[in-house]
């Protein structure tokens, strides 16, 4: 992880920790740049990050039932060099961080569709 964005990130906690209290709190703001979406949805977020590289990085996390925070993920890194991907599937929530990874020639396994966000009243609209 680089530099520049494990600072990104830890500002946008720190500013979503001290943040006022809203009446419809965000856990992130909204941010759209080149390779990089993070999308609010209520209490929950969606990341993507694009490196130049190659590497796609794709994180959503929700919070459950009972409160605790529920983050599934997936981390597909080329490797040019040998031909090859290196693919992590990860989740972590009150039962610990489990990971899964595979490593293999060949095209490179995409990652799940990215989810579309809509607006209450797009969606009011689209529902007619």
């Amino acid at each position: 992880m680089s530099r520049d964005f494990c600072a990104l990130l830890a500002i946008l906690i720190f500013s979503a920790v001290n943040a006022a209290p809203q009446t419809s709190p965000t856990i992130v703001p909204q941010i759209r740049t080149n390779g990089f979406q993070l999308e609010p949805l209520n209490q929950e977020y969606f990341l993507r990050i694009e490196h130049p590289g190659g590497t796609i990085r794709q994180e959503s996390v929700s919070q459950n039932e009972d409160g605790h925070l529920q983050v599934k993920g997936v981390i597909n890194q080329p490797f040019e060099d040998q031909d090859a991907n290196l693919i992590v599937t990860y989740e972590a929530g009150p039962n610990g961080y489990v990971a899964k990874y595979s490593f293999g020639k060949g095209p490179p396994t995409p990652p799940p569709d990215t989810p579309l966000f809509l607006s209450p009243g797009a969606l009011k609209t689209a529902a007619g």
